[in-house]
């Protein structure tokens, strides 16, 4: 099978072997080719070592002057052998914006991982069959180039066919070796929806611990790309003993009976389903996640039946911190956190609460709220799903009316300001944002039209009532 890679590696490859030296693409890249996928980076390994490779790519660049190409080499890692070769594409004389950058790195072997997540030392070899042996897993552990073709010695290419995760050699030390191969397994099995090996699966289970030594910011990085993969459905439900090793506070949702007619599952597999259910973006996939995370201390049981009471509140407060252990960004965390908080709400086809919650939580939040709402409302007892869904859908039709008709959802929007309550007689300070608020939600259900007279009229109305409790209350 031949594989068509990009010009600038292949341009690399052939100096390398003009050089006398072994080269190929190698990894990643080979996998998502003969999965007909678009690669996101195209690494090469080559029997060069670093300064070799530096040697040859500026010789050329410097015997091509201006003509071509413009190859620069940055030395990112050369105590583990990889250099960054840098490429100028040129056009009339001026260079493109979109760079490609390629990583080099010389063929090798590791030595000991005492951290259990980089080699203290390696050692660079001849023999690409060796560095493949070194990799993570079998799909991953494979090199290409055109003159040798396919080089596939522990195979990948039918674990792919098979659609099969599984270590090259022993998983334990694999895992043992660098503990994050455990969070890239899993990831690995959710975007391509592959099943994990078993005796891989066993290990893993078995090395799970060894999760706590990684940085949060690899651990979190990870977890994204896994509940946005096409598989996570299946990761989630049969690797729940690995997520709860870094989100211990979810073991408290597994097997957990809701105990209650409107749910078919429990709170675990409810979760499964609701993530399932929801468009695989990064934010909605998160809430999707957390967003039944505050149930397990909020249930009771009265006549037979299980409520969780306050379990949005208390699913906000614990996504928070989790989510702030995991180091995720604040943007990120806050909008979260606000769905989980939110998601409770019981939406009405009327155009009164559609203009309330666009004014609460503006449009963007609060279509993220209404995707929430559906798939969670999705993961319950399929009885009672269908009304459900309508009444959602209803709703949404009531947002989308009231965008369509421009209607006001801020204060900046209003007729008035703060100067023209201040000429009615009220004195700077929260009175003026307090009433401005009143007027607000009355033009907001439809009381009052967003008319300059018809605001001041019911500001001084407003004001009236205001100083006539305040003089009974004294």
């Amino acid at each position: 099978m031949n594989i068509c890679m990009p010009d600038g590696a292949k341009q690399i490859i052939d100096l390398l072997r003009a050089g006398g030296h072994e080269a190929y693409v190698v990894g990643g890249c080979v996998r998502d080719a003969l999965l007909f996928r678009e690669p996101n980076d195209w690494d090469i390994c080559t029997s060069a070592e670093p300064w070799e490779v530096i040697r040859i790519i500026e010789q050329d660049s410097a015997d091509q002057g201006d003509q071509g190409t413009v190859k620069k080499v940055i030395p990112t890692g050369i105590k583990h052998g990889t250099v960054t070769v840098v490429i100028y594409r040129q056009e009339s004389g001026e260079r493109e914006a979109d760079n490609e950058i390629y990583e080099v790195t010389t063929i090798r072997v590791d030595g000991e991982y005492t951290d259990h997540r980089r080699p203290d030392e390696v050692v660079f070899v001849k023999s690409i069959k060796e560095d493949l042996a070194r990799r993570d897993f079998t799909i991953n552990a494979m090199a290409y180039s055109d003159e040798e073709g396919l080089i596939d010695p522990f195979g990948g290419g039918d674990d792919l066919e098979k659609k099969i995760i599984r270590c090259v050699g022993v998983p334990e030390k694999r895992f043992e070796e660098d503990a994050l191969r455990i969070l890239r397994c899993i990831r690995f099995a959710s975007q391509l929806d592959f099943v994990i090996d078993e005796k891989t699966a066993e290990a893993m289970r078995a090395k799970a611990d060894l999760l706590d030594g990684i940085a949060a910011e690899r651990i979190r990085t990870e977890f994204d790309k896994l509940l946005c993969g096409m598989g996570a459905y299946t990761v989630l439900k049969e690797h729940r003993d690995i997520i709860a090793q870094f989100i211990p506070e979810a073991a408290a949702m597994f097997d957990l009976d809701q105990e209650n007619p409107f749910h078919l599952y429990d709170v675990w597999m409810h979760t499964v389903h609701a993530v399932d259910n929801i468009p695989p973006d990064p934010v909605l996939r998160l809430a999707a996640f957390f967003h039944d995370i505050g149930k397990p201390p909020c249930k009771v049981v009265f006549d037979g039946w299980g409520h969780f009471y306050g379990h949005e509140k208390k699913g906000a407060e614990m996504t928070d911190s989790i989510m702030h252990r995991l180091r995720y960004d604040n943007d990120t965390r806050n909008t979260v956190v606000r769905l989980i908080d939110k998601h409770g709400i019981v939406f009405n086809p009327n155009g009164k609460q559609a203009g309330r919650l666009l004014h609460r939580l503006g449009e963007k939040d609060l279509r993220m709220l209404i995707e929430l709402e559906r798939a969670d409302v999705s993961a319950q007892h399929p009885d009672h799903v269908d009304e459900r869904l309508t009444n959602i859908g209803a709703f949404e039709r009531k947002v989308d009316e009231r965008i369509a008709e421009n209607d006001v959802f801020s204060m900046k929007d209003l007729a008035i300001d703060g100067r023209d309550i201040m000429a009615l007689g009220v004195g700077q300070g929260k009175e003026i944002g307090r009433i401005k608020n009143a007027l607000l939600e009355l033009v907001i259900d439809g009381e009052i039209e967003n008319d300059r007279q018809a605001l001041l009229d019911k500001a001084s109305d407003v004001i009236a009532i205001s100083h006539q409790y305040s003089a009974d209350e004294e």
